[in-house]
Parts: C-alpha cells; sequence; structure tokens
C-alpha cells in the first residue's frame, strides 16, 4: 500500500449485472473521425458544458515527458494493486523507459464536482458522477455540447494502457476541493480462484478503497499527490479539470504531426468558439508540446475557412416552417472566388475539399456538428460556404438526432412525427438554398443598358464590397439610367456621391458614372471583376483604376498590401465594342455616351474594393 493509500481497485459485476466496458469504446467504432479529433471536440463539449459563465473558458492540451523525478513517483503509485497485464496494459506502459502523457485542462470551469458515488444523487451536481461512474447516462440537452456520455471513452481509446488521471477541483458549499482519481477501461473478464469464479467489468480505479468501490483522493492530499505527479496546479482560487492521458498513442503519427493535427482539428471543429477574434471570445485554445507552443490558426487568416467566418457573421436569413409556425434557425450564406492553396488535411477530414460548396451545420452552442456538402458551384474560380445554427427551441430536437461523437444530424432517428418534420424541413430549406447558390443567377441591368457580360452575372456580388466612391467624382445611377446626385454608400472606402460643382470637388476631376454593381467575369481564362461606367462630362479625360482590398468589418479598404502579400490589378479598360486598352490609366474623350468597363484580376482569397477616378488632361507618359 503506498503511503497515500491509494490503489487500483477491479469493478465487479453486481448481482444485478451492469454494462461491460468495452462497450464503451466500440460506441465509438461508428465515427470515421479521427481519434486526436474526436478528443478535441468530445473534451471541449464536456469544458462548455462545465464553463462557469465568469469569463472565457481556457482550453489546453499539452504531451510531455515526464522528468526523472515525476516517472518514479508515477511508476510507483500507479503500480500498487495493478491489474494483470491480461486485464489491463498499465503494467506495460509504466515500464517504458521513457513515460509521456498527454494533458486536456481546462480552466474557467467549474470542475467536477458533486457527490463521487453513483447511488446518490444531488439535483443539479452531478459532473464527477457523470463524467467518471457513469457511461451512456442522458443529460439535459439544451444548452450542452454533449449528450450521451459515450464519446468520453476516446480519453481511453488514445491510451496504450486505456488509463487516465483525472485531476478536478471543484466547489463543495463554500470552499473548493480538490479531487484526483485514476480509471482505466478494458475488456471485462471472469477470474477462477481456487474454485470461484468471478465476474468483472473491465473497469479499473485507482484511488482509496472504500467499502468495495474507489473514492478519490481528496483536500491536501490530493494537491500533495498532483505536486509530485508534475499535474499543473490551478489557479489560485480557481476551479477546473486535468485529464492525464497515461502513455498516449498517436498510430501512425509521430509526437510533432499529432500535436500539429491537435491544433488544426481545433480549428476546423471549434473555430465559432474562436470568434471574435482579439480577445474576446468565449474560449481561448493552446497547444504545447515539450514546453513549447505549438500555434493554432485564427479562423479569419485561414483561406479556406473565412468564408464560413464571413456566413457566421451574417446569420440574417430565418430558417422556419411556416404552416408550423416555428423557426427552425438562422442561416448565412457567402459567395466567393474559390480560395488558392492546398486544403489542410485537417479539414479534409471534416468533408471538405479544395472546392466550397457546404453550410457548417451546429447547434446553438456553437460546436460544429459537421460540413454539409451541396451542389458544387457552377463556375470552379467560385464557390459557397454557409452556416446554419439551430434555434434554441430546436436544439433539443437536433440534439436528438446526433450520434455518440456528435458529428452528425441523423434526423430518421426522430421518433417523434413532429419533431422529425421540423428536422428534415430545416435540412430541406438549407439544401434549397445550396442549390441556389450553385447556380447563377439572374442578371440585373440597374442602368436600363445592354449587359455585355453574358454567361455571368452579379450572383458573385458577395465577394466584392461594391465601387467605392472617391471624393466627389463618382455618381450613381438610379434604376432607370438617369445619373442622380444621391448616389450610395461605396463600400467601406466610400463616402457617397456628390455631382459636379458641389464642394469638396477636388479641381479638375471629373465626374464617373457608376452603371451597376461590379460583376464577376473570366478574361483569357482567368477570374476578374469589371465594373462599367460613363464620363458624362465634354472632354479629354485621364482615367486612373484604383483597386483595394476590402478589410471588413467597416475597418475599410487596405491600399498598402503587407510585404508579399498580393494585391488586386488592374489589367486594362474595356470599350463597348470588346477592346481591350491595357495598363492601370485610360486616356479617352467624355461626354459622348461612350460605356466602358474596368477590368481588375481580384487578389485571391480576399473582397476587393473597386474606385474609379477621372481628371481633366492628357496621358502623361
Amino acid at each position: 500500500m503506498s503511503a497515500y493509500g491509494a490503489r487500483w481497485l477491479s469493478e465487479p459485476y453486481g448481482p444485478g449485472g451492469g454494462g461491460a466496458a468495452e462497450g464503451a469504446l466500440r460506441n465509438l467504432d461508428a465515427t470515421e473521425l479521427d481519434p486526436l479529433t474526436l478528443l478535441v471536440r468530445e473534451s471541449v463539449q464536456n469544458s462548455w458544458d462545465a464553463r462557469t459563465g465568469a469569463g472565457p473558458v481556457d482550453y489546453r492540451v499539452e504531451l510531455r515527458t515526464l522528468g526523472p523525478s515525476e516517472a518514479p513517483v508515477w511508476r510507483d503509485l500507479l503500480s500498487e494493486g495493478v491489474p494483470r497485464a491480461d486485464h489491463l496494459r498499465l503494467r506495460s506502459s509504466l515500464a517504458r523507459s521513457v513515460l509521456r502523457i498527454l494533458t486536456v485542462t481546462d480552466t474557467g470551469t467549474r470542475g467536477l464536482g458533486g457527490p463521487t458515488r453513483a447511488d446518490v444523487a444531488k439535483p443539479g451536481e452531478s459532473d464527477f458522477v457523470s463524467f467518471v461512474r457513469k457511461i451512456g447516462s442522458s443529460r439535459d440537452m439544451n444548452g450542452r455540447g454533449g449528450t450521451y456520455g459515450f464519446g468520453k471513452a476516446v480519453f481511453h481509446l488514445i491510451s496504450a494502457a486505456h488509463t487516465v488521471l483525472v485531476h478536478t477541483r471543484c466547489r463543495v458549499g463554500d470552499r473548493l476541493e480538490t479531487r484526483l482519481i485514476g480509471w482505466a477501461v478494458h475488456e471485462s473478464y471472469t477470474t477462477d480462484v481456487s474454485g470461484a469464479a468471478n465476474s468483472y467489468t473491465g473497469r479499473h480505479y485507482w484511488g482509496k478503497p472504500t467499502g468495495g468501490y474507489v473514492e478519490p483522493l481528496v483536500g491536501d492530499e490530493a494537491d500533495e499527490v498532483a505536486r509530485r505527479l508534475g499535474l499543473r496546479p490551478f489557479p489560485e482560487g480557481g476551479t477546473g479539470t486535468t485529464v492525464a492521458v497515461v502513455d498516449p498513442v498517436f498510430v501512425e503519427r509521430g509526437d510533432d504531426e499529432a500535436m500539429r493535427w491537435i491544433s488544426e482539428a481545433m480549428l476546423w471543429n471549434l473555430w465559432p468558439k474562436m470568434l471574435p477574434e482579439g480577445g474576446d471570445a468565449p474560449m481561448r485554445f493552446s497547444v504545447l508540446h515539450e514546453g513549447r507552443t505549438v500555434p493554432v490558426p485564427r479562423p479569419s487568416e485561414t483561406p479556406h475557412l473565412r468564408p464560413f467566418v464571413w456566413a457566421f457573421d451574417d446569420m440574417s436569413h430565418v430558417v422556419e416552417h411556416k404552416s408550423m409556425r416555428r423557426n427552425l434557425g438562422r442561416l448565412g450564406m457567402r459567395k466567393f472566388l474559390a480560395p488558392v492553396g492546398p486544403i489542410s488535411a485537417a479539414a479534409r477530414e471534416v468533408g471538405l475539399g479544395d472546392r466550397l460548396h457546404h453550410t457548417c451545420l451546429m447547434r446553438p452552442v456553437d460546436l460544429v456538428v459537421k460540413y454539409l456538402e451541396g451542389p458544387p458551384f457552377y463556375e470552379e474560380h467560385g464557390g459557397y460556404a454557409a452556416v446554419f445554427r439551430a434555434d434554441p427551441e430546436m436544439d433539443r430536437v437536433f440534439a436528438a438526432t446526433e450520434p455518440a461523437t456528435h458529428d452528425d444530424w441523423l434526423v430518421d432517428k426522430l421518433q417523434d412525427v413532429e419533431e422529425h418534420r421540423l428536422a428534415k424541413h430545416a435540412l430541406r430549406k438549407i439544401s434549397d438554398a445550396m442549390k441556389e447558390a450553385s447556380g447563377p443567377a439572374s442578371v440585373v441591368n440597374e442602368a436600363g443598358e445592354g449587359v455585355s457580360l453574358a454567361g455571368m452575372s452579379q450572383l458573385l456580388a458577395g465577394l466584392m464590397v461594391g465601387t467605392a466612391g472617391e471624393g466627389a467624382a463618382a455618381i450613381f445611377p438610379t434604376t432607370g439610367g438617369a445619373s442622380g446626385g444621391g448616389g450610395r454608400a461605396g463600400g467601406a472606402g466610400g463616402s457617397g456621391a456628390a455631382t459636379a460643382g458641389q464642394p469638396g470637388r477636388p479641381r479638375g476631376r471629373q465626374r464617373v458614372v457608376y452603371l451597376g454593381d461590379p460583376v464577376h467575369d473570366v478574361l483569357d481564362g482567368q477570374a476578374v471583376i469589371v465594373q462599367r461606367f460613363t464620363l458624362p462630362d465634354l472632354g479629354a479625360h485621364v482615367v486612373h483604376g484604383r483597386p483595394a482590398v476590402a478589410l471588413g468589418e467597416g475597418q475599410g479598404s487596405e491600399a498598402e498590401p503587407p510585404l508579399g502579400a498580393s494585391t488586386p490589378t488592374v489589367l486594362g479598360w474595356r470599350s463597348q465594342s470588346g477592346v481591350i486598352t491595357e495598363g492601370r490609366t485610360l486616356s479617352t474623350e467624355g461626354g459622348d455616351g461612350a460605356v466602358w468597363s474596368l477590368v481588375v484580376r481580384p487578389a485571391p482569397d480576399t473582397v476587393t474594393e473597386l474606385v474609379v477616378v477621372a481628371d481633366q488632361g492628357q496621358v502623361s507618359i
């Protein structure tokens, strides 16, 4: 017996039976998710469900090798009463010359409080029992990420020993209490000792044996043992939980690759919890490997994910079942030029490819369920991304459709006819929205003149902020083609329109009349953006095209890009006859009613803003 009285005890079947431990592991067999992805998804759901609400939840995954002062403590403490090798693989793990642990820690959470015995119920306080003792128990699903309690078995799945240590600090009444317990899951078995056969569930617990089961170490004793094991203490006065996976295995991955995968899995599965970026997000994520930080990419800086962030910020469309008078959720949709570059393996695992034509499904807790694939965008240079968030009143319904791994909505699982009808209708509306987004939209000619962009349209207007006015030069026609002086806000850089002669107009500046919004086109096989305009003032003009990258969220445009970054480029000017004049400036006569088009090649994966400016005079060479 160790100095703390802690040892392993295998759980026997009770007279009334019980669940075999391997059942928990086999519940995860159906998923195609990588175990490390599943680990991230499941553990974050638990962390979010345990949030205190006093601030952001800090979530950290760390892989490290136990030091020379720590490894002997693990071997000593966990060897006491350890089950036979054919019942649990812990002996061989502890015998390794190098012992590693993978820890998953959350703070800003309430820890695993409540009773420590499964047969003691205390309403509203069941975190310890739900996580450590019970498997497959359903909880109140509204507002929670997890539901059935099977996914936590992934902690054991990635341990060569199927063993974890749970270190938690929680509130018990008015005081804080630290708890420490070991927990292993393997296969059920039967022993025969001196003719007496006994059957065991395959679950094993390490702690203080008490009355035929194991209680956790608590209080100062738990703090002391956790310190000797090298487990990080919780913040002063704070609560939280660490799950330490003993002897983690990453199949064919090396440690570096595994930690990078975890970082990427956080990004693609948890990105809504990273928003808004800049310090106010509801969760903060970090990954450490042997003390070194493994960066977690920012959603807005990940080209293939950024369109989903745009859609998330614009969930303005209410999806409803009108005849049943029920709101089902909200939908945001964005179209864009296809991002350039390869997509990561973690993104491919969640169902995405180089071309994006998907809807990210999520419940009100803002955790990604899946990326639902829709029809490919009709034009290979474009794509669409959507986000659907279920209405809070529908959370329980959609939660009931999820498998143990929470990575799908299996609507046909629903037994209630009305709920099945509602969920089915929501998915049909999402499918309809993707079908509509995948095809060309009808062309609208706001200026009342001929449209020269056969086969293309304004359907990609979402990828362009618009044409900005500059100073007093740009004016916009009202429907029907008349040149109105009222104009419109011209996107991030626009200041509205003003007619010639108004105060503030730069000397020598001529009027430019935009004909409709910018549209997407293809020139010599490459995607371009085109803005049509006319020059109403008589005389010689020097016309300038000034494209810029819009920063979004009202932050203006970026005229001076970072070093090495791609920028939108003026390719030339297209006349009514289709002839292209190359160059950033155009020398032409105004006042003749001619319609010109500024042709710009956008920077990859950006929102482009266009400005056309005209001055009196000749082109300087």
